[in-house]
């Protein structure tokens, strides 16, 4: 799990004048979209490489500029360079494996998150270092693949629909991150399925490896959990500070996220609790079944306890005994031994001892 939070370091070796601190990443080359928005139409503009003065920005319109790929660190500063963002920032940008972080600057709002996915095949949570900085009249998001939910984002936006998006880059702000929120359930809740399917399979008696695949979902709940938390802090201290301004829109907005995030935090903690009172109950079963056999043992030694009884007290070397010169006392005291069994067997039948310990022990 660890290794989805590593980062490079930075600073312990002097690097050469051609590399770079920061990870290699996948075999695509980086490029930029730059979408220019306004209440009628969307014009849409590709950039394989930055000339000076680049990407253009069209004034009186919202510009969503999507720079996809980060492991190409000149395209990543030439961007911010153009848009005047702090070197501190970038170099957050760059170095994936940070958590969750909202920053108010004097001129723009930086917000990272991670995007999560769900692998059904790997039964594995993924995730995507995702970072979003919000100006005036403009957005620029980073992104580490070639292609993420921002797709969807984007041919809606083509299409001609989300008219409310293209009222201001708050609204575009609040479309992109609620993107990211909705996925969040989507994953939390392909995660429920496979925690539910473990449940049953548990309820049902299931034994082997059960107790390895809930430690392994355990662990995906935690990387969960670790991925988002962070938000409820720094969103919350946001929000308080927005609040206060003047920008009735925009708090309603961000207020609209926090709840979002809420609600995502509380399914995570759902799944949680779940896993570990399946931990519980998978521990204890193996206690619960020797408790199951050795009742079963007590009942059955307790049916022959009479009988033991019987035959020492006719063992004894008496000739003055009951029916111990008669030529019929054997069958006498055979009957007496199986209608003692019988009548046992039948009480502890109809008290539900016998069955319940038997369903116990299978």
């Amino acid at each position: 799990m660890l290794e989805r939070f590593r980062q490079r370091a930075r600073g312990g070796e002097e690097l050469g004048p051609d590399e770079s601190a920061f990870p290699t990443g996948p075999a695509f080359t980086p490029y930029v979209i730059v979408y220019s928005l306004d209440a009628t139409d969307v014009t849409l503009r590709r950039y394989d490489q930055l000339a000076d003065g680049e990407p253009e920005v069209v004034a009186g319109r919202i510009t969503w500029v999507r720079v996809v790929g980060v492991h190409d660190e000149a395209l990543v500063r030439a961007v911010g360079k153009h848009f005047g963002l702090h070197s501190l920032l970038l170099d957050d940008v760059l170095a994936t494996g940070h958590r969750p972080v909202v920053e108010d600057y004097d001129d723009c709002v930086f917000i990272l998150l991670r995007l999560l996915g769900y692998d059904e095949d790997r039964k594995r949570v993924l995730a995507e270092q995702v970072s979003l900085t919000s100006g005036d009249g403009f957005v620029l998001t980073f992104q580490e693949r070639e292609s993420n939910l921002w797709d969807c984002v984007a041919k809606r936006l083509e299409k001609g629909a989300g008219r409310q998006v293209k009222r201001s880059q708050e609204h575009l702000t609040h479309a992109l991150i609620s993107a990211i929120l909705d996925e969040y359930i989507l994953t939390l809740g392909r995660l429920a399925e496979d925690i539910e399917e473990i449940e049953q399979a548990l309820l049902a008696g299931a034994d082997g490896d059960i107790l390895t695949e809930i430690y392994r979902l355990k662990r995906e709940v935690l990387f969960l959990h670790r991925s988002l938390w962070p938000l409820r802090e720094v969103l919350g201290r946001f929000i308080k500070d927005a609040s206060e301004g003047a920008d009735s829109v925009a708090a309603l907005l961000w207020s609209d996220i926090q709840q979002d995030v809420y609600q995502v935090l509380d399914a995570v903690e759902t799944l949680r609790e779940m896993l570990s009172e399946m931990v519980g109950l998978s521990m204890t079963k193996p206690e619960l079944r020797m408790n199951a056999v050795g009742q079963y043992l007590t009942l059955v030694a307790t049916i022959f306890l009479p009988l033991n009884f019987l035959v020492g007290f006719y063992g004894m070397n008496f000739d003055n005994l009951p029916f111990k010169s008669s030529p019929w006392g054997l069958y006498v005291l055979t009957g007496i031994m199986a209608a003692t069994s019988i009548g046992m067997t039948l009480f502890f039948y109809r008290k539900h001892l016998l069955r319940s310990a038997g369903k116990d022990i299978q």
